[in-house]
């Protein structure tokens, strides 16, 4: 994805569903929350369903309210543009997957109460070859990431601030449907649909 320079199109649709990434495939049971995301500064509000293994989010951004799904099972993430009956295909990164290392419950540094839900505090200090990442995670007895606070630098030196939390969650089986792109879209890569989002891509570097 670096190749392609998508920078505006992670920014305002991409973004949201990369960090998201990050915690996919932790929760053991369904639920639905709402979601605060921020990342180098810029908050996303909206909204998750989660089943085992699966993922759904929502939001508002701009002037589009895309859908974005995540599965454990696919190295490929989905973003829904209903309005443009479009389907943007993108590759998860490697780095994203950290937070899905085991590794990183090997060092608790608490317990504390996240919006009312009991979590254990792990602190997060990994190297993995994409880079560092340090900080930490909050989860639930359940696997639920109801919050993160850290930092990714790469290898390359650039660094990512990201924090992320969850609210009024309702714990309980989400509808299967929910987690399914629409039939009938066209599936983009993520520079074929820039030009329709009004948005242009900076040249490759060689």
């Amino acid at each position: 994805m670096r190749a392609f320079g998508y920078s505006l199109l992670l920014g305002l649709i991409l973004a949201p569903a990369l960090a998201a990434a990050s915690t996919l495939g932790e929760a053991k049971i369904g639920f639905t929350a709402d979601r605060t995301l921020v990342i180098d500064g810029r908050k996303y509000q909206g909204k998750i369903w989660t089943m085992p293994g699966k993922e759904r989010h929502e939001q508002a951004i701009q002037a589009f309210r895309p859908i974005i799904l995540l599965r454990a099972d696919s190295p490929l993430g989905e973003v829904v543009l209903p309005q443009l009956k479009t389907i943007v295909q993108f590759a998860l990164p490697p780095e994203l997957r950290l937070l899905g290392n085991p590794a990183l419950k090997q060092h608790p540094a608490g317990q504390e109460k996240v919006d009312g839900i009991d979590t254990t505090r792990y602190t997060i200090d990994e190297t993995v070859p994409e880079g560092h990442a340090k900080g930490a995670l909050w989860l639930s007895r359940d696997g639920i990431p109801m919050r993160l606070a850290g930092s990714f630098t790469r290898t390359s030196g650039r660094v990512t601030t990201l924090s992320w939390e969850l609210s009024h969650v309702k714990i309980g089986p989400q509808p299967a449907a929910l987690f399914e792109a629409p039939v009938g879209f066209s599936k983009l890569p993520p520079e074929a649909v820039a030009p329709l989002l009004g948005l242009k891509f900076k040249p490759p570097k060689h």
